[in-house]
């Protein structure tokens, strides 16, 4: 909308709207291709010849005033906050002040309406932080996440019933408590309210939280497993000789959950586990 005379150059990579992020409308094509397909969508509606470049127009200058009002219709039926939408006069109202912003001669803003623009022609428009905050929960305080992941841990462990000494045959059974699975939403319940409103405020919530700590839980279609290292399958890629015995032994650079926390102990014996048991074993 700047002026006629106004060329673009846009590298698709974020995928944002006019007023927020860029909400999904076709699930048959891929995230990417959809939004390329938007932005393809916003240079033929502005006027644009487009080939992912805003090149030329697709209309003379004396309709600059019409396809204006087309612009600011299409930009405000795309509007998502009830701040904005509030108000569609504003981006008339603009062209009536200012004659509308494509004139014969100098159709670039004024340096004074330069800044305002963006309140002028969109209320309410938001732009990203110079620095954008990460939420995808590895900012929260450690103190917090090992309080969130004990609590998880004991909930799926205390899920489960003391097994009988009837099932177990001649002490071959495994008597490693895996726990019981439970539901996002069942673990979620147990929490209180408080650590749910800071989840929240993450991306993804509880469910990042749980997969970032990897080394304890299994998040699987939606249901919480406490993970058991026994069943790791091990790595397919094969190393060599020297580099098998340094990954065993030199890279321990974490303690083991279960080691410290768990009412079994890890599963695994020292030498088999990725992880330290004990300070002893960190390098």
């Amino acid at each position: 909308r700047s002026s006629y005379s106004c060329c673009y150059f846009v590298l698709p990579c974020c995928f944002f709207d006019f007023h927020g992020k860029y909400s999904r409308r076709q699930s048959k094509k891929t995230q990417y291709r959809e939004y390329l397909d938007f932005v393809a969508q916003v240079g033929f509606v502005c006027g644009f010849h487009v080939c992912l470049i805003g090149k030329n127009r697709t209309y003379p200058r004396t309709e600059c005033a019409l396809i204006d009002k087309q612009v600011t219709q299409y930009i405000n039926n795309r509007q998502t906050c009830a701040v904005v939408t509030c108000d569609r006069r504003v981006g008339f109202k603009h062209k009536d002040q200012s004659d509308g912003v494509c004139k014969e001669a100098g159709s670039e803003l004024p340096e004074n309406e330069t800044d305002t623009a963006g309140t002028i022609w969109m209320p309410g428009f938001q732009p990203r932080e110079k620095v954008e905050q990460i939420r995808n929960c590895a900012s929260l305080p450690q103190d917090f996440v090992d309080d969130v992941v004990l609590n998880v841990a004991n909930l799926l462990l205390n899920a489960t019933p003391p097994k009988s000494s009837s099932n177990m045959r001649g002490g071959n059974m495994n008597t490693w408590n895996q726990g019981e699975s439970l539901s996002l939403k069942e673990v979620a319940e147990h929490l209180n309210k408080e650590t749910l409103k800071r989840l929240k405020s993450e991306y993804g919530g509880l469910q990042t939280l749980l997969k970032n700590n990897h080394q304890v839980f299994e998040v699987l279609n939606g249901r919480v497993h406490i993970r058991d290292w026994r069943k790791e399958k091990p790595s397919r890629k094969t190393k060599p000789e020297v580099k098998r015995r340094l990954s065993a032994e030199a890279f321990k650079t974490r303690l083991c959950w279960f080691f410290i926390h768990h009412p079994d102990g890890c599963s695994l014996p020292s030498e088999s586990c990725p992880y330290a048991h004990g300070t002893e074993e960190l390098r």
